[in-house]
């Protein structure tokens, strides 16, 4: 930690360290999707599973949220909706408090596809921190819960 001069001596974070801790993440994130991707859920196109990935802890939603999280078009997010429609993984239903908002959300099957991507994810992490002690993966998840509820905010 540094202190920082112009806020009455309040010591701020290392921001070097969280900028490498998020491009690793990054990385890393990429790196299973993409991996998961060729060896698992090729049942979807790549691009739409990426989408995918990036709103499925939005759902349900509406197409307007899938166009601010993914950065699509109307006509984007729409086809990328199609296409999971077609493919049984999303539905469309109308709002019952708006009829001129369509819900989108993950059908049963589609909810089993996630689970399958969750658990190989689950095995992808825990390997980074198989060696660790007791005591190192509680300073682990301590410091990723104040990381966390910073970021929610």
């Amino acid at each position: 930690m540094r202190k920082n001069g112009g806020s009455k001596g309040k010591v701020q974070p290392d921001v070097a360290v969280f900028k490498k801790m998020c491009r690793l993440l990054e990385f890393k994130r990429r790196q299973f999707f993409e991996d998961d991707w060729k060896n698992c859920a090729r049942t979807i196109p790549r691009a739409q599973f990426n989408h995918l990935m990036l709103v499925r802890f939005s759902m349900p939603c509406n197409l307007g949220t899938i166009m601010r999280i993914t950065g699509l078009t109307s006509a984007g997010a729409s086809l990328f909706v199609d296409k999971l429609v077609n493919s049984g993984v999303l539905m469309r239903q109308e709002d019952p408090d708006d009829r001129r908002n369509i819900v989108i959300s993950v059908t049963e099957g589609g909810q089993k596809f996630l689970n399958g991507i969750d658990e190989r994810l689950n095995d992808f992490i825990c390997a980074y921190f198989a060696e660790c002690t007791d005591e190192d993966l509680k300073v682990v998840a301590a410091a990723m819960d104040i990381v966390c509820s910073k970021l929610e905010k």
